[in-house]
């Protein structure tokens, strides 16, 4: 069995998404949608046998396809997933799912209902050193967590932004909290559990752009752990970092900015005696990965797998919801200058809609 897969989009993230999904025997890539019927043949280039199609909607009867992988801006997000899920389509969708908490529930609750499944993308979660540490916690060798710190110091120029939609309200939905923190952020809740209180402060310090591109905030745990995030577009050169506190092990990640998960990463046992023992323990998960695999690959794979009822380590739609959420509670606590606990209430404005009033 082969999945009829149509890629929405010929941008940047739908050439990384062909790439790894021509590795794997279980997608046939049918078709290339994209207004820009040059750039749609441009990256069909690359994926001998794919049609080039112009028009999104004639995607919806087409019953060669299974799947749609949606790689459009993210305004756009919420209303072609809604579009294909009703259409009887399995919808994998870059993140965010939507820029409306209200509105990726939406989605949720749709793709249950007609029992259609719904991907949002965390392709960071499948790097190799996040399943190692993943492994520990849940065998219990790294104790409970304490505090974490997240640096994402990327840099987004002029040029950046030159893309029309990018770094508007309208067109990105929001700023660097949303597009480019984000997988960071469900990282920090895929280890230490869910967030629940969150006070932040934001800034448009480095772009002419109405978004934020800076950010500082501070979070909680429901278990009571301590976290820290620092973000900006501003820096010299693009870095991502993580540094977790357990009672039992300290652990700090290398600093790759888009899969961070692959560095190299310095496990450190607060008991001097126990380090060979945590060495070995890392050497054992490390053994069972499969080498060589980026995070994108490993994320078509496991859904691939879920869909055809093998084993399978997908991300849930939940995790989506969860990480707009986030972002939601992120934005209301820097207006109000107040802390924010989650869950929030789904009654509430932002979780209709957090663009800033004109």
């Amino acid at each position: 069995m082969t999945l009829g897969l149509a890629i929405l989009g010929s941008g940047e993230i739908a050439a990384t998404h062909l790439q790894s999904l021509k590795e794997l025997s279980d997608y046939n890539i049918s078709y290339i949608c994209d207004i820009d019927e040059e750039k749609a043949n441009d990256l069909a280039k690359n994926s001998p046998g794919s049609q080039i199609e112009k028009n999104m909607d004639m995607m919806i009867t087409n019953k060669e396809i299974d799947i749609v992988d949606i790689c459009l801006p993210p305004h756009l997000h919420f209303s072609t997933a809604l579009k294909f899920l009703k259409a009887d389509k399995h919808v994998i969708c870059e993140k965010p799912l939507s820029t409306s908490v209200n509105e990726a529930q939406k989605l949720i609750d749709i793709s249950y209902s007609i029992n259609k499944n719904l991907y949002p993308v965390f392709q960071y979660r499948y790097g190799k050193n996040i399943l190692i540490l993943k492994d520990l916690i849940s065998k219990g060798k790294t104790g409970e967590p304490i505090v974490a710190s997240s640096e994402v110091h990327w840099n987004r120029n002029e040029e950046y932004y030159n893309v029309p939609w990018r770094g508007s309200w309208e067109g990105e939905g929001g700023g660097a909290i949303l597009s480019h923190a984000i997988h960071s952020h469900d990282l920090l809740s895929y280890f230490l559990g869910n967030i629940n209180s969150v006070s932040a402060n934001l800034s448009t310090l480095v772009n002419q752009i109405e978004t934020e591109d800076c950010a500082s905030i501070a979070m909680t745990t429901e278990s009571g752990a301590l976290i820290t995030s620092s973000i900006t577009l501003g820096a010299a050169k693009n870095t991502t970092r993580l540094k977790l506190v357990f009672e039992e092990i300290s652990v700090e990640s290398g600093n790759n900015p888009y899969a961070p998960g692959d560095d190299e990463w310095i496990y450190t046992a607060r008991d001097p005696n126990k380090q060979n023992e945590l060495e070995n323990l890392v050497f054992e998960a490390g053994n069972k990965i499969l080498k060589d695999q980026n995070g994108f690959t490993s994320f078509f794979q496991e859904v691939a797998n879920h869909l055809m009822g093998k084993n399978s380590n997908i991300i849930k739609p939940e995790d989506g919801l969860k990480s707009i959420e986030l972002v939601a509670a992120i934005y209301h606590s820097a207006r109000t200058e107040c802390k924010v606990y989650l869950p929030l209430d789904t009654n509430s404005s932002i979780c209709k809609d957090w663009k800033p009033k004109k």
